[in-house]
């Protein structure tokens, strides 16, 4: 993971949650850097909930509302990540996550798991915290607190796959394009990608593109494609939902347009070339997937006026035609 603190993170010397930053390595609580955003020890509730732990912010600020938007979206998957490995080492039954601001004025949070043998599952922890264990768990069995010199180091190990294998934020996503009229289609593996462009956005209502429509969630109709797996580049995103979604090989694509949401890059749209002429069909084959509930042609221009679409797909059309390399979406 990344370096223990910046240089450049200035703290203050009257917090004791900064000196216990400055002094990590040193501090007997401290577990293990949680990354670019906190540092995670033993939370003093562990005394009583074995496997709870503290995360701090690696700045001085207050609330959730300061962190910059740029470090906001990393923080929340890591504490997400951090709650999972805690589930899974622990097996308790469910999470209490808070941040609390009344003991040290710097933001941190505890992370403390619940277990089966409590007597009083009904309240937070920190409703409880004045209560003896003996009073706290049914059958206080002694071991159960001594078993946990390991406990802490699964955690860190579970943490870091967590990590290594969290969803990436990006999409890739197919525009698969064809003529209206059937006569011509088999002239797109004539022409060049940048041909194919240009000809769809001077005529987009002689054009259709491939959606499919999702058979979860809002079963509604979008893009072939999906979020990218963890360190894989958005275009091979796009190459390997293609194959899992409806079995097609790519014979050439390339990159139209960037989707944008909150000020970051959401995703990626490619044109893309099938390698058979059968999947500019109405029906084309393709493989059983259950995400997939079916896909079928429209044409752009009644994408772009029709209200069973999406703000995305419209997005991704309009910024098509209009030559329009990046471009913002609502509900991307």
């Amino acid at each position: 993971m990344c370096q223990m603190l910046s240089s450049f993170v200035r703290l203050r010397d009257d917090c004791v949650l900064c000196r216990k930053l400055s002094n990590a390595k040193n501090e007997s609580e401290f577990i293990f850097n949680g990354g670019h955003n906190f540092l995670v020890y033993k939370s003093p509730f562990a005394q009583k909930w074995p496997g709870a732990l503290m995360a701090v912010y690696k700045r001085h600020i207050y609330e959730h509302s300061q962190i910059r938007g740029s470090d906001l979206l990393d923080t929340l998957q890591s504490l997400v990540c951090l709650e999972k490995a805690i589930m899974k080492v622990t097996k308790c039954k469910r999470i209490n996550f808070v941040k609390f601001a009344n003991v040290a004025n710097h933001l941190h949070w505890h992370i403390i798991p619940r277990y089966y043998q409590e007597i009083h599952l009904d309240k937070c922890s920190w409703e409880l915290n004045h209560l003896s264990i003996e009073d706290l768990y049914k059958n206080s069995d002694l071991d159960f607190f001594q078993k946990t010199s390991s406990l802490y180091s699964n955690i860190k190990k579970e943490y870091t796959f967590e990590i290594h294998h969290r969803e990436s934020s990006y999409f890739g996503c197919a525009l698969f394009l064809r003529t209206r009229d059937s006569k011509k289609r088999h002239l797109i593996w004539k022409y060049t990608l940048e041909e194919i462009i240009n000809n769809a956005r001077e005529n987009p209502k002689e054009w259709e593109c491939l959606l499919m429509k999702r058979n979860y969630f809002d079963f509604a109709w979008d893009f072939i494609g999906g979020n990218s797996d963890i360190n894989e580049f958005p275009e091979f995103t796009m190459l390997r939902e293609v194959k899992e979604e409806v079995g097609w090989n790519i014979k050439s694509y390339k990159e139209v347009c960037r989707q944008w949401k909150q000020g970051t890059i959401k995703g990626f749209v490619y044109l893309a070339i099938p390698d058979e002429s059968q999947y500019m069909e109405d029906e084309p084959p393709r493989i059983q997937c259950d995400e997939v509930q079916t896909v079928k042609y429209f044409n752009l221009h009644e994408i772009l006026i029709s209200e069973q679409f999406s703000d995305s797909v419209k997005g991704r059309v309009k910024a098509f035609i209009d030559k329009r390399a990046d471009f913002l979406s609502i509900d991307s």
